[in-house]
């Protein structure tokens, strides 16, 4: 298939022979000409070595998208020091449906056209799905295939290119990329609930969020669930378990047995969880891959209900980072979006628990709702997209989402030489002047710009 120019442009360092990190200087014999300092003689002379195109975009308060900015607006700094511009663009690569819902928020009135044909030069977009059904309970599983579902249906234009992952690979190994919908929706289709992912059986029920902070040694959590696995009402002091004054009956010795179950359930579920989270990370790190050779912007839709980053085991740190500069090396940007809908961070009635007399279980609830979000906010966040969260409308989120990341401002700026050191990391922040009311979206944290020309200069 033909990919159009507009389409080819992506974040990017291209580096040619014309461009040179220094040039020397031959030695002379000849007296240096008046008023040059002599110890200048044969030093380098810098010149400009890469080219940088950075996707950026910029929304109001409303969080309308706005198209009308010019570059002389835009602020780019790179490491706090300020960054020439040296041209910009604004790129719009929608369907129908996304044009109708740019006019709608613009307030705009749009000339009705027909929907371009699949030949024409219209720009198209690539669109990636990724469902992370190893932590996704089975109405959400239901609930996300039906949003695609509708999304698919109506937000996908001729020219794009759509491909759908999950995490434990039930889609299949090979992520094709289609401008067929009705073979998309028929992979779509192929979606089912396949795990109940960190999920423990015994009484009382212990939670991902839970087992974290008894691993921490929080006495109010371990003390919750002795007296859930006892049915006593023991209390921890210096001395040891005792009993609540005025009730209950039993020994220390059940007590401090009950505490060691406990601790060795946390750490079983702490292990589980931190093995499905490295798998996860590593499933989405190859669907990504597996993108990085496509021309254009490319953007990764990842579903979940989200799940504990165990920075304390094993490397998920790691992998998040090299996933995200992976995105960035591929013009990839990640959107995020929580399954789970509105989330309150309390028990339903489903769930069987103890009686919380020290009011840990509910904290741990509540902090759980939180924990779980942290892994996609940081996706989101580093690599430009957003995170979209507490909402039951998942389609209508979802197409949203799409109708948002089609349009984008590409910036383009030189590097300097220095940037280009193997493991320095710059970070690259824009803003638009005299505008504190827009919000400006760029990838955060750090990015090894000489990755980047390694990987653009084969």
């Amino acid at each position: 298939m033909r990919f159009p120019a507009s389409c080819k442009r992506r974040i990017l360092i291209i580096i040619t022979a014309s461009f040179l990190a220094g040039i020397s200087l031959p030695a002379r014999a000849q007296k240096p000409p008046a008023g040059t300092n002599p110890g200048q003689a044969g030093q380098a002379i810098r010149v400009k070595v890469g080219l940088v195109q950075t996707d950026v975009t910029v929304f109001d308060r409303k969080g309308n998208f706005v198209p009308d900015l010019r570059m002389d607006q835009f602020e780019l700094r790179v490491d706090g020091k300020a960054q020439p511009i040296s041209f910009m663009e604004l790129v719009s690569a929608g369907s129908p449906h996304d044009e109708t819902l740019w006019a709608k928020t613009e307030e705009k009135r749009i000339a009705p056209k027909a929907e371009p044909a699949p030949q024409t030069s219209h720009p198209g977009r690539t669109l990636l799905f990724f469902v992370d059904d190893w932590h996704m309970a089975e109405d959400n599983v239901i609930r996300s295939r039906s949003a695609l579902q509708t999304l698919i249906g109506t937000s996908v234009a001729p020219n794009d290119l759509v491909a759908l992952a999950a995490a434990s690979g039930q889609l299949g190994s090979v992520h094709e990329l289609s401008n067929n919908k009705a073979a998309v929706l028929e992979t779509l289709r192929k979606l089912n609930y396949v795990s109940p992912g960190v999920q423990d059986l015994a009484h009382p029920p212990m939670t991902e969020a839970q087992a974290v902070e008894i691993e921490r040694n929080d006495w109010d959590m371990i003390t919750y669930f002795v007296q859930g696995m006892t049915g006593q009402p023991w209390v921890r002091t210096n001395q040891g378990w005792v009993l609540r004054t005025g009730g209950g009956f039993g020994s220390a010795r059940e007590a401090s047995e009950a505490e060691r179950t406990t601790r060795r359930r946390a750490t079983e579920l702490v292990q589980l969880s931190t093995g499905i989270g490295q798998r996860t990370v590593s499933a989405l790190r190859g669907f990504l891959q597996a993108a990085e050779g496509l021309p254009g912007r490319k953007t990764v839709f990842f579903l979940s209900d989200g799940f504990v980053l165990q920075l304390r085991h094993g490397d998920i740190g790691q992998r998040l980072q090299d996933l995200t500069t992976a995105a960035a090396r591929a013009g990839i940007v990640i959107y995020t979006l929580d399954s789970r809908g509105l989330v309150v961070g309390l028990p339903d009635a489903k769930t069987k628990r103890a009686p919380d007399i020290t009011g840990a279980a509910a904290h741990a609830g509540l902090n759980e709702a939180t924990a779980g979000q942290d892994v996609l906010n940081a996706l989101a966040a580093d690599t430009g997209g957003r995170f979209l969260k507490n909402t039951n409308a998942l389609d209508a989120a979802l197409a949203a989402a799409v109708s948002e990341m089609s349009r984008y401002y590409l910036l383009g700026w030189y590097i300097e030489p220095e940037k280009l050191q193997p493991g320095k990391y710059c970070t690259i922040k824009a803003s638009i002047k005299k505008r504190s009311d827009l919000t400006v979206r760029i990838r955060q944290g750090s990015l090894d710009l000489s990755l980047l020309v390694n990987k653009d200069a084969k």
